[in-house]
């Protein structure tokens, strides 16, 4: 349930635009990894930081956690992290179709 709380918080920070802010509260939601949706979202979350701050190799990480478990997370979750599901198929994609990382 904390980890669920870091969320909220980092959802609020991006609406402040304190990214960095947001950075460190989704790092704090993997390092408790007490919530595999909340875990998640984190990783999905950092991936897309990552790739748009072109660290393409630590975006690459982030992503591959979702990747590695999106069939069980689709057969788990239902579509409740089908966004976090999409977002990392289409960046992995852009990642490896311009060898990015």
């Amino acid at each position: 349930m904390k980890a669920e709380l870091y969320i909220n918080k980092a959802s609020m920070q991006i609406k402040k635009c304190d990214i960095d802010g947001a950075v460190c509260s989704m790092k704090k939601v993997i390092e408790m990894n007490d919530d595999k949706v909340s875990n998640v979202q984190a990783h999905c979350f950092l991936g897309e930081y990552y790739f748009v701050n072109q660290n393409y190799t630590l975006a690459k990480e982030h992503l591959d956690y979702i990747l590695e478990q999106q069939e069980e997370l689709e057969n788990e979750y239902d579509d409740l992290l089908n966004d976090e599901i999409i977002n990392a198929n289409a960046l992995m994609e852009l990642i490896s179709k311009y060898s990015l990382a």
